[in-house]
């Protein structure tokens, strides 16, 4: 590899959405020396020989930031989507905040830790170079960011890629001024400006220098200020309790990220930032989901980096399963859509597009809703449904603005809860499903005389089928294994039929009477299922469309409304989907997206978001030729 130094201090430069999103590696061409300087004018080349985007299409519209702790995580946890997008052609930025060192140099390990720092760098632009397809050779430059000077990396023949490295210390480094947990301390020193962490570099790097919580968003801020990402891309801000515990580097940095991301927005009210939060250490648990194909690309990859990092297979025997998955820690879902509505999360707010007389209006924030957002909603009647990411509270929003419907969980479980679900039976009432933070299912029922007294939990689960293998000092240690991703379906009769995945099979309820609650109807004959699932009524029979776990196949198992009795499950050969999402029909746009479509109700235009930022619609009257056309500039 080879590095040609530039001046310090260099300005900055200047989201395929997945299998079936595809449009492949298109088109070219000239970035400026700062970010945002990306021409909008149209080209007839669609491609140059390195793969960067044409100017005004939208995948030079699309630029992604990836906020992660170490110098493997978004290898790990955000690829395959990763991989597509830089190979759709957008800009992408990368920030490590973590120098990664670990245990590195602390007896009895003999390597170098400032040499083991820059070998972990190298495999990373390795590896980016091998995903991308363009020649090992990068650019190395020092980028101001607040006030901190940062050391960074841009690739030759794509300079629209970026990698910056803030090396502040490795969680479990004990060497570190703060000692253990630096990330995490910093995150939590709010009102403490004279706490600060030395990072890792050698006394007299441009790079040394003890930083604040305060130093480190403001030199995230500056760096979405200046990078302008229409996609950013983090880690979990509250890992799943129910399974492995993660690392606390992990969510110290996806809240460092959501916090730059809600400054960010605050100063920038107009500009949409859609944010995808992934799993970590915990999907190890979970099923396969990647294809076979996508998880020898991310092996092939995960190679190229781990040639250059020697604790790889030493420390840690989960690596393999880590390459086999990919998990959204909020999955987005079809249920943004309301009548004339498209709903979304941008910086944590809520924001809806509204279509009137045939037009789609400019999207627009709705109020706040006392804190931050997950990234997905859900629409049902009057009312739009969303999680506090920061507390685990349900909030609605209707026309008199937001309530907070509480936490469908008791205080000693923290904020574990997934995002919700709703639907309108055929009297009108709301019901709002979540999967709750012990495992199960709960429910709230908004009436005529307002929202039911509190939430509910749905009998036939079992709440003690998991044993947590989380540090024995919780007192809460088993679960139910209901996972996040529930769909729910209105029969033509008016009747609620939900539906919930665990791990290994897909549990049943339904009403009997409008205006009621569920009651649990059973299992489904299937052998597992990988959520989220999704579900529709079409034709007199009620499908449940979900991925098998291991093949990742999409399968649908349906049965006549009136009946009892499930057909057996079938491959869905047309069905698209997104690794992390529920399975859809229809036909996608030839643009990257974030989530999956869904049909406005009426079925008569599909939505999808745009990792362009923008709302991508079509009519469902062309057949197979779908036109989708994008809603603004």
């Amino acid at each position: 590899m080879s590095n040609e130094p530039s001046a310090s201090g260099a300005p900055l430069f200047g989201p395929d959405r997945r299998r079936f999103f595809l449009v492949g590696a298109v088109a070219a061409a000239g970035l400026g020396t700062g970010i945002g300087l990306l021409s909008e004018s149209n080209t007839r080349a669609s491609v140059n020989r390195h793969g960067a985007a044409a100017p005004g299409t939208p995948a030079a519209r699309s630029r992604y930031l990836q906020i992660v702790a170490h110098e493997d995580d978004d290898l790990l946890f955000m690829t395959p989507d990763l991989s597509e997008s830089l190979r759709a052609g957008s800009a992408h930025l990368t920030v490590y905040l973590s120098a990664g060192e670990s245990k590195a140099g602390v007896p009895p390990d003999t390597h170098d830790v400032n040499a083991y720092v820059a070998e972990r760098e190298t495999g990373l632009r390795t590896a980016y170079a091998l995903m991308l397809g363009v020649r090992d050779r990068w650019r190395q430059e020092t980028l101001t960011a607040g006030s901190l000077r940062l050391q960074s990396y841009s690739l030759v023949d794509r300079p629209d890629i970026r990698l910056v490295f803030m090396l502040l210390p490795d969680g479990r480094d004990p060497r570190a001024s703060l000692s253990w947990h630096t990330l995490g301390k910093l995150w939590s020193a709010e009102g403490h400006p004279e706490r600060c962490g030395w990072t890792q570099a050698p006394e007299g790097s441009p790079y040394r220098r003890c930083l604040s919580r305060e130093d480190v968003l403001t030199a995230l801020t500056d760096l979405i200020q200046s990078f302008r990402p229409t996609v950013v891309r983090a880690q979990d801000t509250a890992p799943d309790e129910r399974y492995s515990a993660d690392h606390p580097d992990h969510i110290a940095a996806a809240r460092f990220a959501g916090e730059a991301v809600r400054r960010y927005v605050a100063r920038h009210p107009d500009r949409l930032v859609l944010q995808v939060n992934y799993r970590d250490y915990n999907i190890r648990n979970l099923a396969v989901n990647l294809s076979e194909a996508d998880n020898k690309f991310k092996q092939r990859v995960f190679a190229a980096y781990s040639a250059h990092d020697y604790r790889i297979n030493a420390e840690n025997p989960h690596w393999d399963a880590y390459e086999a998955r990919m998990v959204y820690r909020w999955p987005r879902g079809t249920g943004f859509t309301a009548t004339d509505t498209v709903y979304a999360v941008g910086g944590g707010r809520l924001v809806a597009w509204r279509r009137t007389g045939g037009r789609w209006s400019a999207p627009r924030f709705l109020g706040d809703p006392g804190g931050p957002l997950a990234p997905a909603v859900a629409t049902a009647g009057p009312v739009v449904l969303g999680l506090r990411s920061d507390t685990g509270e349900i909030v609605a929003y209707d026309q008199r603005g937001w309530r907070s419907l509480g936490r469908p969980d008791p205080a000693k479980i923290r904020n574990q809860a997934g995002t919700p679900v709703a639907v309108v039976d055929g009297s009108g009432m709301v019901a709002a499903f979540v999967r709750n933070g012990r495992g199960g299912v709960s429910a709230r029922f908004l009436g005529a005389s307002g929202w039911s007294h509190a939430w509910t939990d749905l009998p036939g689960i079992d709440l003690k089928q998991v044993a947590s293998p989380q540090p024995k000092k919780k007192k809460h240690l088993r679960y139910g294994d209901v996972q996040d991703g529930l769909a729910a379906v209105v029969t033509d009769g008016g009747l609620i039929e939900l539906f919930a995945a665990t791990r290994s099979q897909i549990l049943w309820w339904r009403q009997r009477a409008q205006g009621k609650p569920l009651v649990f109807a059973g299992a489904l004959p299937v052998a597992g299922a990988i959520a989220p699932l999704s579900a529709e009524q079409a034709d007199g029979r009620i499908r449940v469309l979900f991925r098998e776990p291991w093949t990742a196949r999409t399968l649908t198992i349906s049965r006549q409304v009136a009946a009892k009795l499930w057909d057996s499950p079938a491959v869905v050969s047309a069905a698209r989907g997104l690794d992390g999402e529920p399975p859809v029909t229809g036909r996608p746009p030839r643009v990257q997206l974030v989530g999956v479509p869904a049909p406005l109700p009426g079925g008569g235009e599909l939505c999808a978001l745009g990792a362009d930022g923008r709302l991508h619609v079509a009519s469902r009257s062309g057949g197979t030729k779908v036109a989708w056309r994008a809603i603004g500039r």
